[in-house]
């Protein structure tokens, strides 16, 4: 697991120094990070500190807005809040679109600050999908 989010901090750092055309390449380390037959969500902040969340289920996990608050505030000399959250990107096994509770989820974290991207990695497609598109 730490390999996993060591990798994915430096996917955030070196991110913009890839062109449209690696899109590819970004794709394929996303892939790596969504190795497990469940739904995982990984929380990326501003300064690239990460948080993984899985609720162990194949098609489903649960992300509280007000427990997700609750665990950033705890963040040791932190104070982390919604409107920190850089990028928000969790897994489908079997489908490359956004489901109606991913778009309500969407429009909590709004609701709440968030300005950040809010990604789909499909494992049917290995492509990145951005809800905005």
């Amino acid at each position: 697991m730490r390999t996993k989010i060591l990798i994915l901090g430096l996917i955030c750092l070196v991110m913009p120094l890839f062109a449209a055309e690696k899109e590819d390449s970004i794709n394929d380390y996303w892939q790596s990070l969504f190795s497990e037959p469940v739904e995982t969500v990984y929380i990326i902040m501003k300064d690239y500190t990460i948080f993984p969340h899985t609720s162990h289920y194949e098609d489903i996990v649960y992300m509280e807005i007000g427990r997700l608050e609750k665990m950033l505030k705890k963040v040791k000399d932190k104070n982390y809040g919604i409107e920190d959250i850089a990028i928000v990107i969790h897994n489908h096994l079997d489908d490359s679109r956004f489901s109606i509770l991913d778009r309500k989820q969407y429009r909590r974290l709004k609701k709440y600050g968030f300005k950040g991207l809010f990604l789909l990695y499909s494992h049917t497609t290995n492509k990145t999908y951005d809800i905005e598109d």
